[in-house]
C-alpha cells in the first residue's frame, strides 16, 4: 500500500494555521529549496513499484535510488521513508464543485471575474469563495472530502491535484481568509491523500479527520469531532484530540487543548403548525453563548439559518417554507470554542396561516341578534372555515361553515352568553391550514331602549387582535401602506393581545405583530395581512358629481 508526504525547505517559518490530512510520516531533508515527497515502504514494495506509480518517467527510479543514497534497492525494509522529487511526480488537477450554495455567495476568478453560479458549480485553482451574511457553500473535492463554509467567509483554492496514476491519492491546498469551515476531510481513508488549510496564525497536523475550523487576522480556533491534530507554529506545538479544542494565536504557542462543552439537550420538536415560532433548549454549564443552526437535510450540506448569541432560543421566521428540518445547537465556551452538535429534526406545516381577527373582539360589547365576523386574508387563501361553539374544546358546535369566500360573515345569535369562535384558512389546492386561533365574546341581551345600544367605533378606531401568546409579555403591533413595511402608517407596543388605532383614511392597509418575553427578547413577525379600511360614505363623491353634472348643463 503505498503512501505518500510532501514538505519544502523554507528560510523561517510564517505564521500561518495548516490542518494536513495525511497518512506518510516527514522527514528533515536538503535539496536545493525543492518540494519532496516522501513515502514509507509497505511490506512487498519495490523501489521501481513505486516509481510506475508516481513518476512521469518509471525508468527514473535508479535516480530516485541515488537521491536517497540507496545501496541495495532488494534489501530495502518495509518502513524506509524515501523522499522523491515532486518534479519527477505525475499529477493532474482534480475535480471540484460546488454542490451545495444557500443565500448569498460568490465564486470570483483569478482575474477577478464573478462567476454566475449554475448547479454543481465547477471550480478551479485559484478561484475564491466568498459567503454572505445567512449564505453558505458546499465545496466537494474528487476524493469526496468537503468543506461547508459558513456565513461571512472567504475561502481561497490554492491547489487540488490527483497524484500517482493508479490510486485516487489527492493533494488540497486551500486558503481560509476569514470565517469559518467544517471539514470532512479524505473520508475513504486513502493513504496519501493530503489536506491543508491555511489561517493566518498557525499550522497543524491531522489524519483523515472531521474538524471545524474560525480564522480571523490574528486566530485561529480548532475544534475535533472526529480524529485528532497535532497544531504548531514558531511558538510551540501541541495535539488536539477527538472532542477537543485549542485556540493559536500570532507570536504566542497554541494553547493546552480543552474539552469541548457538552451538547445541549435538545427537546423532541415534532410538528410546528404556527409561524413565526420559537424553539428552545435548557442551558449548558459554563456555556456563554449558544451557536444555532437550521438545514434542509441532517448532514447539514446548507445553512438556512445560523444564528450565535446568548439565548437559549432561537427564532423560526414566517418565511421558512413548509417541509423537514433540522435544528444543530452547540455551546459555546468563554474562549469562543464551540462544542459538541445536538441535533433534532422537526417538520413545519404552517401554511395557509390562519388569519387575524378583526371583529368582534373580546372586549367589543355585543348583542344578541345579527353578529358579524370579520377578519384578515393571507397570502394564497381561497377560502375559510367558520365556526361557533358554546365551549372552548369546540365540542358543541353550533355553526361550522367550511367554505366562506369572503372576509366577513355574518351569524344570528339568539341567546346571551359566552360563545367561541375561530376561522381556518384554505388554499387554493384545497389545503386546510393550522386550525385557527379560539377567540373569546360575551354576547348581551339586546337593550331595551336605543340608547343603550352598543357604541359604533369603527367611525374613529381600527382595532385589531391576535391569538394570546403565554410566553409573551407585550406585543409590538404595526401598520403599514406596503407589504415590506416601508411606509409605516402607525405602531404601538400593547400589553394584551389587541390594538386599537385612529381610523386611516380609507384604502388597503398590512398589519404585523411580534411577541416579546420577560427578557424582553422579540419573538419573529407574523407574515403581512392585508386589511382594507372601507370608504365611511360616498354621499360627498355623490354630491360632488351631481354639481359637476348641474355646472356643465
Amino acid at each position: 500500500m503505498l503512501s505518500f508526504a510532501i514538505k519544502k525547505i523554507q528560510k523561517s517559518l510564517p505564521l500561518f494555521f495548516v490542518l494536513l490530512i495525511s497518512a506518510p510520516v516527514f522527514v528533515p531533508y536538503t535539496h536545493a529549496e525543492e518540494e519532496v515527497w516522501t513515502y514509507e515502504m509497505q511490506p512487498g514494495d519495490h523501489i521501481w513499484k513505486i516509481a510506475h506509480e508516481l513518476l512521469t518517467d518509471w525508468r527514473s527510479w535508479q535516480e530516485v535510488a541515488r537521491f536517497n543514497s540507496v545501496q541495495n534497492d532488494k534489501l530495502m525494509a518495509a518502513g524506509t521513508v524515501l523522499r522523491i522529487p515532486t518534479s519527477m511526480i505525475r499529477e493532474r488537477n482534480a475535480d471540484i464543485q460546488l454542490i451545495e450554495v444557500s443565500g448569498p455567495v460568490s465564486l470570483i476568478r483569478q482575474n477577478a471575474e464573478t462567476v454566475p453560479l449554475s448547479e454543481a458549480q465547477s471550480v478551479i485553482a485559484g478561484d475564491l469563495i466568498k459567503t454572505g451574511s445567512q449564505g453558505s457553500a458546499l465545496i466537494r473535492f474528487e476524493d469526496d472530502t468537503q468543506v461547508l463554509l459558513s456565513q461571512e467567509s472567504e475561502l481561497l483554492i490554492n491547489k487540488a491535484s490527483v497524484i500517482g496514476s493508479k490510486k485516487n491519492v489527492i493533494d488540497i491546498n486551500v486558503l481560509l481568509e476569514d470565517g469559518e469551515a467544517e471539514i470532512r476531510a479524505n473520508p475513504q481513508k486513502i493513504p496519501g491523500s493530503r489536506f491543508i488549510i491555511e489561517t493566518p496564525s498557525a499550522f497543524a497536523t491531522t489524519r483523515g479527520t472531521v474538524y471545524r475550523v474560525r480564522a480571523t487576522k490574528d486566530t485561529t480556533a480548532a475544534e475535533v469531532l472526529q480524529g485528532k491534530i497535532q497544531i504548531a507554529n514558531t511558538r510551540g506545538s501541541t495535539q488536539v484530540k477527538q472532542t477537543f479544542g485549542t485556540l493559536a494565536s500570532k507570536n504566542k504557542p497554541p494553547q493546552k487543548p480543552q474539552a469541548l462543552l457538552k451538547a445541549p439537550n435538545l427537546p423532541e420538536l415534532g410538528t410546528i403548525r404556527y409561524l413565526p415560532a420559537r424553539l428552545s433548549w435548557n442551558k449548558v454549564p459554563q456555556a456563554l453563548n449558544y451557536r444555532s443552526q437550521i438545514a434542509p437535510s441532517q448532514t447539514f450540506e446548507a445553512l438556512l439559518l445560523d444564528q450565535l448569541g446568548e439565548a437559549t432560543k432561537m427564532n423560526l421566521p414566517a418565511t421558512l417554507a413548509d417541509g423537514t428540518y433540522w435544528l444543530k445547537v452547540k455551546a459555546v465556551d468563554s474562549k469562543g470554542l464551540q462544542g459538541l452538535d445536538s441535533i433534532q429534526s422537526f417538520t413545519v406545516d404552517a401554511r395557509p396561516f390562519p388569519p387575524l381577527i378583526q371583529a368582534p373582539l373580546s372586549k367589543t360589547p355585543v348583542y344578541t341578534g345579527d353578529v358579524e365576523f370579520s377578519w384578515a386574508k393571507p397570502e394564497n387563501v381561497e377560502n375559510f372555515q367558520f365556526q361557533l361553539a358554546k365551549n372552548e374544546t369546540f365540542a358543541e358546535i353550533l355553526i361550522d361553515n367550511p367554505t366562506v369566500q369572503a372576509q366577513s360573515l355574518t351569524v344570528p345569535i339568539i341567546e346571551a352568553g359566552q360563545y367561541f369562535w375561530r376561522v381556518t384558512s384554505v388554499s387554493h389546492t384545497g389545503k386546510v391550514g393550522p386550525v385557527g386561533h379560539t377567540n373569546t365574546i360575551q354576547v348581551r341581551p339586546t337593550p331595551p331602549t336605543p340608547e343603550l345600544k352598543a357604541p359604533a367605533t369603527s367611525d374613529t378606531e381600527l382595532t385589531l387582535a391576535w391569538q394570546k401568546d403565554e410566553i409573551a409579555q407585550t406585543y409590538e403591533v404595526q401598520l403599514a401602506k406596503d407589504s415590506d413595511f416601508k411606509e409605516l402608517v402607525a405602531g404601538q407596543t400593547v400589553q394584551i393581545s389587541e390594538a386599537s388605532f385612529p381610523r386611516p383614511v380609507s384604502g388597503d392597509y398590512y398589519m404585523r405583530v411580534r411577541g416579546i418575553d420577560a427578557d424582553n427578547y422579540a419573538g419573529g413577525w407574523t407574515a403581512p395581512q392585508k386589511i382594507e379600511v372601507p370608504v365611511k360614505s360616498y354621499m360627498p363623491a355623490f354630491i360632488w358629481t351631481i354639481l359637476s353634472i348641474a355646472i356643465l348643463l
